[in-house]
């Protein structure tokens, strides 16, 4: 049993490693609520500092227009403009909008640790299923190891795109991670067709 064991102990390992992440994480996401609250505060705030200067320059432009024009009908038609652009920032800056968009990077920060546990016992079990394949050892313990660390990467490309979500956006954040992404699902996709490469290749013949 523990020469089957041995090529796939290092993605046993990593896939430990997974779990106890998604442990401490699930750990952080409720002692300290308050300081993420705090930083994907302060990275909306930066988000939405262009909006408030757009803002302040067209409200110097209807200040400028309020100073050149004195005809009633030029009067009318700046208080026009000044209340449509005190209604476009209310609706910018509205709270359902504001909510929702840290609503959503909350729920990514806590899909981080859903996969991370999912995914470090994914590697585990798929480490374990190849021990008892006909693959060679070298075979055995590079498929384990690359089940193991993308099962590592994926859990962290959420975990950043939730931080980055009040700054960049949600589709932004979603694109700025596809490099840490794609490669985490690439690795935990070669280690489950490899597994089941083998597997099926012992039932063929029958071993």
């Amino acid at each position: 049993m523990m020469d089957a064991i041995r090529p796939v102990r290092p993605g046993i390992l990593i896939g430990l490693i997974g779990i106890l992440l998604g442990i401490s994480w699930a750990f952080w996401l409720v002692l300290g609520h308050e300081q993420i609250h705090s930083s994907l505060a302060a990275s909306r705030a930066v988000l939405e500092q262009p909006g408030q200067e757009a803002n302040h320059h067209a409200e110097n432009q209807i200040k400028s227009v309020k100073h050149v024009h004195s005809d009633g009908k030029e009067h009318m038609h700046v208080k026009k403009e000044a209340a449509a652009q005190e209604k476009t920032t209310q609706h910018a800056h509205g709270t359902g909008h504001d909510d929702a968009l840290m609503d959503l990077a909350h729920t990514r920060l806590m899909r981080g640790h859903l996969h991370a546990m999912g995914l470090g016992l994914g590697a585990i079990i798929i480490s374990v299923v190849l021990s008892f394949t006909s693959a060679q050892a070298w075979i055995k313990t590079a498929a384990s190891v690359f089940a193991g660390i993308g099962g590592l990467v994926y859990p962290l490309a959420w975990i950043v795109m939730g931080y980055r979500t009040p700054s960049l956006g949600p589709e932004l954040a979603e694109t700025s991670v596809t490099l840490i992404a794609g490669p985490g699902v690439v690795l935990v996709l070669s280690g489950v067709l490899a597994a089941a490469f083998f597997i099926f290749k012992d039932i063929l013949m029958r071993k």
